[in-house]
């Protein structure tokens, strides 16, 4: 009897270990995890990497024992802190002047993402998958929060440390706080690309997407896009 079901124990777990797409057949995995998102394009330099909240469950068709297809829908933390300084120059009745502003904040954008993936199986590495497909992001929440240090000066400035209140060279130093919505656009479309290594049907999912659709939606947007890095754990539930 012991040995019945010891043998039984060791059968399931051998299948668990090199289950791959089964051929006609659907499963499910719930999974979550982190983003490290930022934006690409606009300003050089000034916007920088943030960490954020990612997970939801996908469904997946076997195609045949290489091949599978997989629908998501993802909730997903993105978005962008800034931090840096702008500088320009321009003319002032003949003078030349230089605007500079030095800039510190969050771009938030709280996403539902729909993956469409080609999930392709390696059989020389059981339970390896190569993935990359097309993905809608659908905004659900987003959020502006940045403050401004401006100064008009007379002559351009390398360090931003160096505008102080009082220099002869600067005539005006300001301080501006912003904080609004709707400053990001509500369809944002990409192509995520990625790696699975799946033991036990539990499975390690790492992918980074390119967004294609420019999303900044203030009345004087710069050409950014979405770009994020996610890592998740989840569980393969075959039905």
């Amino acid at each position: 009897m012991k040995k019945n079901l010891m043998i039984i124990v060791l059968c399931c777990w051998a299948t668990g270990i090199t289950a791959q797409s089964n051929k006609g057949g659907f499963s499910v995995k719930p999974m979550a995890g982190v983003n490290i998102s930022n934006f690409a394009g606009g300003t050089d330099g000034i916007y920088k990497s943030k960490v954020g909240f990612t997970g939801g469950v996908e469904m997946e068709y076997g195609v045949n024992e290489w091949l599978g297809l997989s629908l998501g829908a993802l909730y997903s933390q993105q978005g962008a802190k800034m931090e840096g300084s702008v500088q320009m120059m321009y003319d002032n009745n003949g003078r030349s002047e230089t605007l500079m502003a030095n800039t510190k904040g969050k771009v938030k954008g709280d996403y539902l993402n729909l993956p469409l993936m080609a999930n392709i199986y390696i059989p020389a590495v059981k339970g390896l998958s190569l993935k990359a497909g097309l993905q809608l992001g659908i905004l659900l929440h987003d959020r502006l929060e940045e403050t401004d240090i401006v100064a008009k000066i007379r002559e351009p400035i390398s360090d931003p440390n160096e505008m102080t209140i009082g220099d002869p060279n600067q005539f005006q130093v300001s301080e501006y706080y912003v904080s609004k919505n709707d400053v990001l656009k509500s369809i944002d479309l990409g192509i995520p690309v990625g790696l699975s290594y799946e033991y036990s049907n539990i499975v390690l999912d790492a992918r980074y997407y390119f967004g294609l659709t420019k999303i900044d939606n203030t009345p004087e947007p710069e050409d950014v896009r979405n770009r994020h890095f996610s890592i998740t754990l989840g569980y393969r539930f075959h039905l």
